[in-house]
């Protein structure tokens, strides 16, 4: 047996194949197959090996099993940031899935970053895991292609492909951006700035083009000003760009702002900047994160079910993982609900899912 020290410092003993088959009295090989349930191994050696095992409170080696039978128990998950809430319930929602398979998940962050994005996927690559959830944030595809080459189980959460075939968890963006855009014309607002992420990234296209369908068909044509991005989806970020909008002459009246981190800086930026949400300035986010409703003034936004999501996510690769090249593809498309609340001076609450305001 060999002597470990846990976190308490107490001395702890390892139990090995070899402690087990020195007490059966017979061979390491026997013990293993027995364990693993090898036909070749009686149903009586196997049961007398493994009542041995559980008196002696044997725990299999999961990385030298994983090392012979060339298959991890681990997947990755590479996303913007676990900090974000958003990205942290789609973190738990693999991450549960992936426990009840037995698996564990080696999470990743990029901060919105294309050079850790190449790195983490090469990263997860060497450490040799059964697949990856990959939430990507740029256009180019050639580390993608790369790894449905070496045939590594993908999916692609809350982000997609163009050019590429691949399995993919999304909420319909444009259609969620449609919605925001067509409640506040609903409220009369005329001038409506636009706080986005890095523009290299599909959902924040998908979203631009949603409020510029509902800007054109009000008839409205959007000065190129209204239209900021930032580098990231921190709430500083978010503060940095209403503060720009608000100093426009003239400035907009209301902001859509990419997502809920970045709402919840732009109400900083425009408080700072001597205006009021919802007085002055209608605010709208998307995510509707957890404390979203919770805020001085709650915050209207776009329901993306984000733990549904990852779990859905992990489900697929799963499939993938079984089944590789013989699985069809799927695209999975979660249909957006906006949740009217107080930060865009509604009235009364109320839930628009998929149709005109």
């Amino acid at each position: 047996m060999n002597a470990n020290v846990n976190d308490s410092g107490e001395i702890s003993m390892d139990v090995t194949m070899k402690d087990i088959a020195k007490i059966a009295g017979v061979s390491v090989n026997t013990v293993s197959r027995a364990l693993n349930d090898r036909p070749e191994i009686s149903e009586e050696t196997k049961q007398h090996i493994k009542k041995i095992a559980r008196e002696l409170n044997y725990v299999p080696n999961a990385v030298a099993a994983s090392l012979a039978s060339k298959k991890s128990r681990s997947i990755g998950l590479v996303i913007p940031d676990i900090c974000d809430p958003f990205f942290a319930l789609q973190a738990r929602g693999v991450e549960d899935a992936a426990r009840e398979r037995g698996f564990s998940v080696i999470i990743v962050n990029t901060d919105e970053d294309p050079t850790r994005e190449v790195h983490a996927v090469t990263t997860l690559y060497g450490a040799r895991v059964a697949g990856i959830v990959l939430t990507s944030v740029f256009f180019a595809t050639q580390h993608i292609q790369e790894l449905m080459g070496k045939n590594v189980p993908l999916v692609l959460l809350n982000r997609y492909a163009r050019e590429l075939d691949t399995d993919y968890v999304i909420n319909d963006h444009e259609k969620g951006a449609y919605l925001v855009t067509r409640h506040l014309l609903a409220l009369g607002h005329k001038r409506i700035g636009i706080i986005l992420g890095p523009d290299r990234i599909t959902s924040v296209q998908d979203r631009l083009a949603g409020y510029y369908k509902a800007m054109a068909e009000a008839g409205l044509e959007v000065p190129d000003q209204y239209v900021v991005h930032g580098e990231n989806l921190k709430p500083e970020t978010g503060e940095l760009l209403a503060e720009r909008l608000m100093h426009l002459e003239p400035r907009p009246t209301a902001i859509f702002a990419y997502c809920d981190s970045l709402a919840i800086g732009a109400s900083a930026g425009i408080y700072k900047s001597g205006y009021s949400v919802p007085q002055d300035v209608a605010l709208v986010g998307y995510d509707d994160i957890p404390y979203a409703a919770h805020l001085a003034i709650p915050l209207t936004t776009v329901v993306q079910p984000a733990y549904e999501m990852g779990r859905t996510a992990c489900e697929i690769l799963f499939k993938r993982i079984e089944h590789g090249g013989e699985q069809k593809t799927e695209h999975i498309v979660f249909e957006p609900k906006l949740v009217v609340r107080k930060s865009c001076g509604a009235v009364l609450p109320q839930s628009i899912s998929g149709q005109h305001v």
